[in-house]
């Protein structure tokens, strides 16, 4: 995987594409914040769409960590 300063998979490329912004919940009037315009009220448990958001939504291929087990070694078979 390339992931050179700069390349389609460099992870910093991904985290400067992200935007913290907050609003009303829409359900109980709690202030939220979230990422791009996707927000969860961890009050009432509210979510609204992913298609809501500011921006389109990485891709898996984007991950650099796609395809690596990310459970604790003790848990692992």
């Amino acid at each position: 995987m390339d992931t050179r300063p700069g390349s389609p998979k460099d992870p910093s490329r991904l985290l400067d594409a992200l935007e913290i912004t907050e609003q009303e919940c829409r359900q109980c009037g709690t202030l939220i914040a979230g990422l791009n315009g996707r927000y969860a009220c961890a009050l009432c448990g509210w979510v609204n769409d992913h298609s809501e958001g500011h921006s389109p939504l990485p891709r898996a291929e984007d991950d650099p960590d796609a395809g690596r087990d990310r459970r604790p070694r003790s848990t692992r078979r």
